[in-house]
């Protein structure tokens, strides 16, 4: 209801502004550069008056009629409103679709970042902008568990800790508690398990890195545990 009455004000409000950027329009062509006459500045503003008045009371005008032909406003409005609700369907029902497809790429690398995430984290950008979390949530969730878990599991030289898809996380698994974990003790350790790494900067960068995906995934987890049933 609250809606309906602030579009009402707002058409309201257009309307006028309409009604009297048409008068000035027509005064200036009027006064200063005398191109119509006094006839056609009536005609000019009445012209504009009504259009004024259509848009402010469009809700409740039903038609008018234009050189004869009949405009059905409330059709048309109808219409529109349809159409917009079965693209709004449309949207969410194909990021429906496209989230369980993130799970399908590949995660094999010796990377310490899951490739997926990237796939997913743009995707979870684009609904979030488009305002479809709510009604995506259930999917949003599983999808982030799996990698969560996947990730997590990417950087268990730091922890220790085995996860399967029926374990939850908690403040231990939190990005700040893997930060504090992870020391020299520990890059050695991940060093002799992953002979491609020389020098022992670039393998505590990689963990870094890990660690910071593993940290965007976490936050998205926090938001949707915040989110009202």
């Amino acid at each position: 209801m609250k809606d309906k009455k602030s579009k009402s004000k707002i058409s309201i409000v257009f309307g006028i502004f309409v009604d009297l950027v048409g008068i000035a329009c027509g005064l200036w062509l009027l006064i200063v550069l005398e191109k119509i006459s006094g006839a056609e500045f009536v005609a000019l503003s009445l012209g504009f008056s009504v259009i004024g008045l259509i848009i402010a009371f469009a809700s409740e005008v039903q038609e008018f009629s234009i050189a004869g032909n009949c405009v059905k406003l409330k059709e048309l409005r109808l219409e529109a409103e349809r159409k917009i609700e079965e693209l709004d369907k449309a949207k969410t029902e194909l990021f429906r679709l496209m989230l369980p497809q993130v799970l399908q790429g590949s995660q094999k690398t010796l990377n310490k970042i899951d490739p997926r995430i990237v796939s997913f984290l743009n995707i979870f950008d684009q609904i979030k902008s488009l305002e479809i979390v709510n009604e995506l949530r259930c999917e949003i969730e599983h999808v982030l568990h799996v990698l969560l878990i996947c990730q997590y599991g990417k950087l268990k030289v730091i922890h220790q800790r085995a996860k399967t898809t029926e374990n939850s996380f908690d403040e231990l698994d939190s990005p700040t508690s893997l930060f504090v974990s992870l020391n020299d003790e520990k890059v050695v350790q991940f060093m002799k398990y992953n002979n491609q790494y020389q020098d022992s900067h670039v393998a505590r960068g990689d963990l870094v890195d890990g660690i910071h995906a593993y940290a965007k995934l976490y936050a998205i987890k926090l938001k949707l545990d915040k989110l009202v049933n």
